[in-house]
């Protein structure tokens, strides 16, 4: 059997266009050698072809999902989208517990979470159809808690999304936004604590920056160069914070960002920093590690068979490698959510820089977990999957310069591990989950931090190989297994391996 090593390049796509393409403007002499050598292909990474809606971009839960699934499924914001814009919620058993305990405390319901039409983590589309689905069900006070963007989109398009809400809570004599504050400190999933109390103060303690008229707080932080990423905690109303009595919804879907603020709110034995009371709260679908909150939704999980179960079940060892930044995506979302671990897997975790932008530590941790990639290839594992997070994470910075500099540091040490693992009879397998660092700037010169809509790279170092030239991420499962000699199982059938045979 061949002995693999997959390399994910998170966040690296592929564009002609040069113009604020660090991928092209990084001119990474390696990796353009192996497209020049070894049949590749360049693959669909967003929107339908990974299960999200028409034109959503891919992102690295979603995509790191679909590459271990061999097959596209319903997606967290498509099920949430159904079940809210079709009412269906309001027959949801945790969805009415939500509300009948609100109105029998006589309480408010805070909602909170990513307040923009990213789609990444939430869409504020399907919050603003909820808002008057609380008000028809007797809910009579929301206070809303905006957590600013500027990742997922545009780094200074906060305030339309805050006035939207705010405008129809007020409409609606439902309520208003009392607390803004940015993803940078509410969202943060490398635990800097530090970060995640400053949030917690805010709409706990009512401790943040006491503005009097948001509009005009926010458009200053944009004078002084403080985007919507990183905009303080900012108290909008008196008397914001959430009271024992009263109820949270947290309504971002995806996971990884949600487990600090929500383990600080719902945990009555936090050890990270000192917390008062356990909030009663409910989110849209199960955070990893929060046990102590009610969930809305499950997603579907019929007919599924992730790879790495597969692997496991034929006994053959496995090693996942990541910085914490992507560590969740090669062991979590890859496994389809089911497991962190299977049995003859082992997984290594290298620590992110502690740095507030990455931009700061251009190559962030690559150097330590290319260590960590040859050292598993010393053990001899059968399959090796390691995530490179520095394309993506220096792409949200919407530093181009530092991408560069990023880029030739990952290209040499592509070229290094690349080479190791050839000289110890491994076969290399390098792709790229969605695009960001390859478009960065407006045909007008504006920064871009959000991920594009590119094609992604995939190279098989066997030139004896011949590929298709196209395809979309749930080809790369079945391709793998096609190569290794291995039977496709029927959960991936619908999917077809690459691989041209004679």
């Amino acid at each position: 059997m061949k002995k693999i090593l997959m390399i994910i390049l998170d966040g690296f796509g592929i564009r002609e266009n040069e113009h604020g393409n660090a991928v092209k403007l990084a001119d990474m002499t390696y990796f353009n050698s192996l497209l020049d050598k070894y049949p590749n292909a360049l693959l669909e990474a967003s929107g339908e072809y990974v299960g999200l809606p028409e034109g959503q971009f891919g992102n690295s839960e979603v995509c790191h999902e679909v590459i271990g699934l061999g097959k596209k499924i319903k997606q967290k914001i498509t099920v949430i989208n159904e079940e809210i814009f079709t009412k269906r919620i309001l027959e949801n058993e945790e969805f009415n517990n939500l509300l009948e305990t609100t109105k029998k405390n006589k309480s408010t319901l805070h909602l909170m979470g990513l307040t923009s039409d990213g789609g990444v983590h939430s869409h504020l589309g399907y919050v603003l159809k909820l808002i008057p689905l609380l008000k028809e069900r007797g809910i009579k006070k929301i206070i809303f808690h905006a957590i600013t963007d500027g990742r997922d989109t545009y780094i200074k398009s906060s305030l339309k999304f805050i006035n939207e809400v705010d405008n129809l809570l007020r409409s609606e004599k439902l309520g208003f936004v009392g607390t803004i504050c940015g993803r940078y400190y509410a969202m943060d999933r490398d635990n800097k604590w530090d970060r995640t109390q400053k949030y917690y103060d805010l709409v706990m303690k009512n401790k943040g920056f006491k503005v009097i008229d948001y509009n005009l707080a926010i458009n200053n932080c944009y004078k002084k160069n403080i985007t919507d990423e990183f905009l303080p905690p900012m108290l909008v109303t008196d008397d914001a914070c959430i009271k024992q009595e009263d109820t949270l919804l947290w309504f971002n879907f995806r996971p990884d960002r949600a487990r600090q603020i929500l383990s600080a709110l719902t945990n009555p034995d936090f050890p990270e920093f000192k917390t008062d009371f356990q909030v009663n709260a409910w989110n849209m679908f199960e955070v990893n590690d929060v046990t102590n909150i009610h969930t809305l939704f499950e997603l579907p999980r019929e007919n599924i068979y992730p790879i790495g179960k597969y692997f496991s079940d034929l006994k053959i060892t496995q090693a996942r490698i990541a910085e914490t930044e992507k560590y969740s995506h090669v062991t979590y979302f890859f496994n389809a959510e089911l497991s962190k671990k299977f049995p003859l897997c082992d997984n290594y975790l290298v620590e992110s820089p502690k740095v507030p932008t990455y931009d700061q530590t251009p190559l962030m941790s690559a150097t330590d977990v290319t260590r960590k990639v040859k050292s598993a290839i010393n053990k001899n594992y059968d399959f090796i999957l390691v995530n490179y997070a520095n394309p993506d994470m220096l792409g949200h910075t919407g530093n181009l310069k530092a991408t560069i500099e990023s880029l030739k540091g990952l290209d040499k040490l592509l070229e290094y591990i690349v080479n190791y693992s050839i000289d110890n009879f491994y076969k290399v397998f390098i792709l790229a989950d969605h695009g960001n660092c390859d478009e960065m700037l407006t045909d007008n010169n504006e920064i871009i931090t959000t991920h594009s809509l590119s094609k992604v790279p995939f190279i098989i170092t066997d030139d004896n190989l011949k590929l298709k030239k196209s395809g979309d991420l749930t080809n790369v499962a079945p391709t793998l297994l096609d190569y290794m000699d291995i039977a496709i199982p029927k959960e991936m059938e619908d999917a077809k391996s690459l691989i041209i045979k004679d």
